[in-house]
């Protein structure tokens, strides 16, 4: 993210995005009721009949709602018109901006907080999404999740009846294909939208073996490069949580954001069942450990920051800055990914001590 200017006596910042971060981070930044200005498209009519025409301008809306697409690249803010050419657009409509990477805009705000101010100036390493197909299987039943920096979403549980050991091998093998040919379908249904880095399967046993051989022997399609083959205790959500703690995935720590997360939230459950004096949970709780300085991590889901009342952030705020000059760490957690609904479980905020108070 490139910053042009920054006003603070304004509320003023002008920016331009340059990645798919860039506009995941403004996503937590902008709240209602915020100013942004951007060039945009807006159709125009003329003449009462006809359609109209597009025509380019320079807008400014007051924010209602901001919705985050990544895999459309695109940011989208919804909000009313307060500025713009008196001849042809009507105040106080509706227009909606799609801020893309590489889009300049500037954000106006009553009052900056400091955490949203260096999330802007802070670099990411993740500049890029790194998108992963998560297959974990089993004898008949297949769970099939995509999973980017910036989302978890479960795409398919797939079910089939096969016999056991004691029927005919070949009506085995026949359910065994069905089963297989479901899980390629809905597979490479999802792999004409969407450029993915790494498809996982990992599973008990060798079904996994079983089904990669399947896909080798109908056709060698040519996504089998990027297959990796782990073990996992089944075919179900869980495994597929259980894979992305593995230590077959170390290698991707660098450019996959959930992986190290979940590293730190694994430390984090430790901590509650073997020392939890270590542990502090809730507001108010880590407000008073933030003020003596001795948090050493602060974990807390981004829905916090996100949408909450100015009181409630000021609040949230004033422990950031309390953490950050005592030199801990702040982990801003991704509601959309199982590490950020765990600590959402756990009252949205909680901290690690450097030592017992």
């Amino acid at each position: 993210m490139k910053i042009f200017d920054s006003d603070k006596k304004k509320g003023e910042v002008t920016l331009k995005t340059e990645n798919l971060n860039d506009l995941w981070t403004l996503y937590n930044v902008i709240s209602k009721d915020d100013h942004i200005t951007a060039r945009t498209n807006r159709r125009v009519i003329i003449k009462e009949g006809t359609q109209g025409t597009r025509k380019q301008m320079r807008l400014t809306l007051k924010v209602e709602n901001v919705a985050f697409h990544e895999f459309s690249n695109r940011l989208r803010i919804k909000g009313t018109i307060i500025e713009g050419p008196d001849d042809l657009v009507s105040f106080g409509t509706y227009h909606t901006f799609n801020i893309e990477p590489g889009q300049k805009i500037k954000i106006v705000k009553d009052q900056w907080l400091k955490n949203e101010l260096s999330r802007l100036k802070k670099s990411s390493k993740f500049e890029s999404n790194f998108v992963m197909i998560i297959i974990a299987i089993e004898t008949g039943l297949a769970t099939i999740s995509l999973i980017t920096n910036f989302s978890h979403k479960h795409i398919s549980t797939i079910k089939k009846n096969i016999p056991g050991k004691r029927y005919e091998q070949s009506h085995r093998n026949k359910a065994y294909k069905e089963f297989f040919s479901d899980v390629k379908r809905v597979l490479e249904e999802n792999l004409k939208n969407i450029e993915v880095n790494l498809i996982l399967i990992c599973g008990p046993g060798n079904t996994r073996d079983l089904f990669i051989k399947y896909l080798k022997d109908t056709g060698a399609p040519s996504y089998l490069s990027k297959i990796k083959n782990i073990h996992a205790s089944s075919g179900t959500e869980s495994a597929i949580l259980e894979s992305l703690k593995s230590k077959e995935l170390t290698e991707l720590k660098e450019k996959v954001k959930i992986i190290q997360e979940t590293e730190r939230i694994q430390e984090l459950f430790k901590l509650l069942s073997t020392d939890d004096e270590l542990i502090r949970i809730g507001l108010e709780e880590i407000s008073i450990s933030a003020e003596k300085g001795s948090i050493k991590e602060l974990f807390l889901a981004d829905t916090l920051i996100r949408g909450t009342s100015k009181d409630f952030k000021l609040k949230i705020e004033n422990v950031i800055n309390d953490v950050e000059y005592a030199g801990g760490e702040i982990h801003i957690l991704n509601s959309e990914q199982p590490t950020g609904r765990q600590i959402i479980d756990l009252g949205s905020i909680i901290a690690i001590l450097r030592y017992k108070e």
